[in-house]
């Protein structure tokens, strides 16, 4: 039903563009008409002038129109693509900090455990591996399970 309306506009449209170039041809014929003859053949033309322009607006609008939201629609497209990318990108950051987390705890929990623990040469003190497990836990609360 909707493509019957819409190939009647066009033809429509298209009768309207080909009865104005009759009118111009007969317009033509009467450039020596008289003065007050000559100035109602104008209104008239006037008239049947923004009916055609409207309708040469709808016919070459529509295309105008579709490019602009073909354009937009990729538009969209690439941004939800970048927004994934994004998302994606945050949670491996996200993950890759867990883990660090959880070895920092681990470590500090080891350093507690046995404070002769020589297999983790570490070269920070027990005060600076605290705080640092502190904060992972503040960043990634998940560590706190």
């Amino acid at each position: 039903m909707k493509k019957h309306i819409s190939s009647l506009q066009y033809v429509i449209a298209i009768s309207l563009l080909i009865a104005y170039s009759f009118f111009i041809y007969f317009l033509i014929g009467k450039v020596d008409s008289g003065d007050p003859s000559w100035s109602r053949l104008i209104y008239l033309f006037s008239g049947v002038e923004a009916i055609v322009f409207a309708a040469v607006g709808f016919l070459f609008g529509k295309e105008v129109n579709r490019q602009r939201a073909e354009k937009a629609e990729t538009e969209k497209k690439a941004v939800e693509e970048q927004k994934e990318k994004i998302k994606d990108e945050k949670v491996a950051e996200h993950n890759k900090g867990l883990v660090l987390g959880a070895m920092i705890m681990q470590a500090e929990n080891g350093q507690k455990k046995s404070a002769d623990n020589r297999g983790l040469e570490m070269k920070m003190s027990s005060s600076e591996l605290q705080g640092i497990a502190e904060k992972a836990k503040q960043l990634y609360p998940e560590l706190n399970k």
